[in-house]
């Protein structure tokens, strides 16, 4: 099911790759102290964040979580052949939490003026399912294709050269 053809690779690679980047940078937030990180939280949209054991804990279990979708994103990248079976989850993995993205911030009444980053991580789930999907897509109904007999309208079959 993974692209022969060299373009649809390539697409289906710069999928991976930015599911690597997109989740893999999540690992600043694992290694980085509680006051770096509700820095750059707050300057993401968040309020001021007191220090609290138990939301330390779930930021490093988030982000070291994401993080190790980056890297399996990245292993799949370069070796797309042997992560065949982890590819085909991610496409719909991305759309599944795009559309969870979304309508939280439906529910939330997210704007842009006060929560800037939002719109990036939604645009980023379904841009990433579509250069992940896409190519498998193409090449799952290409194989179908080559795989059906060629049969006449009347039901007999048809002489090929």
């Amino acid at each position: 099911m993974i692209p022969a053809g060299r373009g649809w690779l390539r697409t289906l690679q710069l999928g991976l790759l930015f599911s690597s980047m997109g989740w893999g940078i999540s690992f600043i937030f694992t290694f980085s102290t509680w006051d770096s990180a509700s820095d750059q939280l707050y300057l993401m949209g968040a309020g001021r964040m007191e220090y609290h054991p138990l939301l330390d804990y779930w930021l490093r279990m988030a982000s070291a979580t994401f993080g190790c979708i980056g890297i399996a994103s990245g292993l799949a990248c370069l070796r797309p052949m042997f992560f065949q079976g982890l590819i085909v989850l991610l496409g719909p993995f991305h759309v599944f939490v795009g559309i969870v993205l979304a309508a939280s911030a439906v529910i939330n009444d997210l704007n842009t003026e006060s929560h800037p980053t939002f719109v990036a991580d939604i645009t980023f789930c379904f841009v990433t399912a579509f250069l992940i999907i896409v190519p498998l897509a193409v090449t799952y109904i290409r194989e179908r294709r080559q795989a059906e007999p060629d049969v006449a309208p009347s039901g007999g079959k048809i002489k090929t050269l």
